[in-house]
């Protein structure tokens, strides 16, 4: 009975030994299985899933995994192992994974994988929590902080994701992988810095600039408030005519933007000053702006408007090309008002006549230096209530632009050509059609020897120079771009730019340059620079609107089966042989008819381009034109387009005119930065945003000399 007893206590032993639990009976975050093993539920790891597993994200950086299973060797990315891991539920590989795109293709290049806290931080085991390295924040690490993170940007502007901060400048789009992962800060007004911890100062006017013949470009701008019918009317209030109200939002040096009281229709120039000069904080300076306004009680039907007004003594003609043909290739910009009236034909996708009554306001800001951001109209002063519109069906058109005198910090055309004046000559008649053109007057045979040295290369290429002078002719490719500034004039008269180039025996514009006042006499000094202007693509055909910031580019030619060889795409992501010098966001250009030299404005702009992009192909414009059959043939036109910082001043279309994307490229020792921060004569600290002068400068920029001040 006693052996019976003990073999039965063995036995219970060893059934107790080979049903034993797993251990720590999986800390309740598993279930126990065969072999006592822990399944760990979601999110929990170790033998006894008593770990957390921490959020994953994408790697900033991607690490080697290495030889997981301890094989001796390392599979393929196609080879999955570690099956039924927490960290990996559906395995992983050892090398990295061949990645797909939306159609299963395989990608060579890729990378930033899911990782564990994003590989920039360190689990807690205990916690399932991310502790992130330092630069680094969020639930995985995902983030790369704003600079001083808890306390980003000083307090002094918005921490953004790098994808806002693109979006905010101009509509741009970022889309990278890293799209909401990098971060940065978007400053207050006023303040600079990767933190935004640093305070800018009042920018001036560098007065030893102006100590020779050099002259500062300030900001003068046309505002147009224009109606396609005879009255205006407040969209707030339905009562009487011509009682409606529109604003002016300025912009001032730091970008800090400023809203004037409310101007009603019809108003004159001193009512216009006034609202201006009344801004808060001496945004505009008061006694500074100078105005002139041109008005249209009587619609013309003409596409070019000249006026005639006195400033200052000087009488000044004013010219506005409205063109307004992309009312019809780009309906979704601008509804076509009644009053425009289609020509028949292959014409009538371009051919518009608008008429229009209103005002247009010259307005030039003498003491507002600097590359300010172009102003706006607002015609929304009741939330969504426009406070100006039009009778009936009328439209009400806006718009601000301005000739070749938009403010700049930077003088491109730093080059005085010492010795040489010219005039500017009436227009020659060449006796054949896109003939026509303007020529540089007044030069004697010494002049135009000094010239030509002061030109120097065109192209860029110094190599196919000739004469004695080491320059080039300049052609249609490449233009010399020159700034012409009248030789007895004001210090904030900043002149004009003009392209030019030889032929045979005198200096041809490209641009109709007009002298702004009556005295056609009136000589001009000249300055050159070392920049070079070039044609961005012969076959690509600018097309754009006066008053717009959109310029579109399309290809000049089909090739033989009637489908475009080019797009028109000048972006230097296209990457298309066509293309001569192609365009970025940030670059200077100009647009010009490469062809018919009349056709041009007689004064050239500068544009920085503020965004590139491609549309999607939505209809043909053209098409009858063009002689295509668009049941066998797409015509993809008006996909490409570049915006702008100015408004067009003139207008083009795609079937009369021929121009081109020029840009600019400017060379550094031609450049001189005369509006700055206490007008590079003070140190400006960045602390109080204060101008600490130099002995004999004074005023809270230093651009006022005072020999008291020493």
């Amino acid at each position: 009975m006693l052996s019976f007893v003990t073999g039965a206590l063995v036995a219970a032993s060893i059934a107790n030994s080979v049903n034993a639990e797993c251990a720590n009976a999986c800390n309740g975050h598993g279930k126990c299985t065969a072999y006592d093993m822990c399944i760990c539920n979601r999110n929990w790891q170790g033998n006894d899933c008593n770990q957390r597993v921490c959020q994953f994200g994408l790697a900033h950086v991607d690490t080697p995994k290495g030889d997981l299973d301890m094989s001796g060797d390392i599979t393929g990315p196609n080879h999955p192992i570690v099956d039924n891991h927490p960290v990996y539920p559906y395995g992983t590989t050892e090398q990295f994974p061949q990645m797909e795109d939306t159609d299963l293709r395989p990608l060579s290049n890729s990378g930033h994988y899911y990782m564990e806290c994003s590989n920039k931080g360190t689990c807690s085991r205990q916690t399932g929590e991310c502790q992130c390295f330092d630069g680094y924040d969020g639930a995985a690490c995902e983030r790369a902080s704003c600079p001083g993170f808890p306390n980003s940007c000083s307090g002094h502007g918005t921490c953004k994701t790098i994808s806002q901060l693109a979006a905010a400048d101009y509509g741009n789009v970022y889309k990278l992988w890293d799209r909401d992962s990098t971060m940065g800060c978007d400053c207050d007004s006023g303040y600079y810095g990767a933190d935004c911890s640093l305070r800018d100062c009042k920018h001036g006017v560098d007065p030893l600039y102006l100590d020779d013949a050099s002259t500062a470009k300030v900001g003068i701008y046309d505002f147009g408030v224009l109606n396609t019918g005879t009255e205006f009317s407040d969209g707030m209030s339905a009562s009487g005519a011509n009682n409606g109200e529109w604003a002016i939002r300025f912009f001032d040096s730091f970008g800090e933007d400023w809203l004037t009281t409310a101007i009603p229709a019809w108003a004159t120039c001193t009512e216009v000053v006034a609202a201006l000069e009344g801004l808060p904080n001496e945004a505009v300076p008061a006694s500074s702006i100078e105005c002139t306004r041109t008005e249209y009680t009587v619609a013309t039907g003409a596409l070019t408007w000249t006026t005639t007004a006195m400033v200052n003594g000087h009488t000044y003609n004013l010219y506005y090309k409205m063109a307004a043909w992309n009312a019809i290739v780009n309906p979704e910009l601008v509804a076509l008002p009644n009053s425009w009236t289609l020509s028949s034909g292959a014409a009538a996708n371009t051919a518009i006549t608008p008429k229009f009554t209103g005002d247009i306001y010259r307005i030039k800001f003498t003491q507002n230096p600097g590359a300010l951001r172009e102003p706006q109209i607002e015609l929304y002063l009741d939330g969504k209530r426009p406070s100006l519109i039009g009778k009936d069906d009328e439209i009400v058109v806006t718009f601000v632009v301005t000739d070749g005198q938009q403010g700049e910090d930077n003088d491109y055309f730093a080059d005085h050509c010492d010795g040489v004046t010219a005039t500017i000559d009436a227009v020659t008649n060449a006796g054949a059609i896109h003939s026509d053109y303007v020529a540089l007057g007044g030069l004697d045979t010494a002049e135009v020897k000094l010239l030509k040295a002061c030109l120097g290369d065109a192209d860029g290429d110094a190599t196919n120079n000739v004469e004695v002078y080491n320059w080039d002719h300049g052609s249609n490719e490449y233009p010399h771009l020159i700034k012409l500034v009248r030789t007895v004039t004001s210090y904030n008269d900043g002149g004009y730019y003009a392209a030019l180039y030889w032929s045979g025996s005198q200096f041809k514009l490209l641009n109709p340059f007009v002298p702004p006042d009556a005295l056609a006499s009136d000589t001009y000094d000249i300055y050159t620079t070392k920049g070079v202007m070039k044609r961005s693509a012969t076959d690509t055909k600018a097309v754009f609107g006066y008053g717009y910031h959109h310029i579109i580019t399309t290809a000049d030619q089909q090739i033989a089966d009637n489908t475009e060889a080019f797009n028109g795409d000048i972006s230097c992501e296209s990457g298309h042989a066509e293309v001569q010098h192609c365009l970025d966001t940030s670059d200077l250009f100009t647009i010009l008819d490469h062809h018919n030299y009349m056709a041009n404005p007689p004064y050239i702009n500068l544009y920085t381009a503020k965004r590139i992009w491609t549309t999607e192909f939505e209809h043909n414009v053209g098409a009858a034109v063009h002689g295509l059959d668009l049941s066998v043939h797409e015509l993809h036109r008006g996909t490409n387009i570049i915006e702008t910082d100015l408004a067009m001043n003139w207008g083009g279309d795609d079937e009369n005119h021929a121009f081109r994307v020029y840009k600019f490229s400017p060379d550094t020792t031609s450049t001189y930065e005369y509006v700055a921060p206490c007008a590079n004569r003070g140190i400006c600290n960045t602390d109080s945003g204060i101008c600490e002068c130099f002995p004999g400068y004074t005023s809270d920029s230093c651009a006022v000399q005072d020999s008291l001040s020493l």
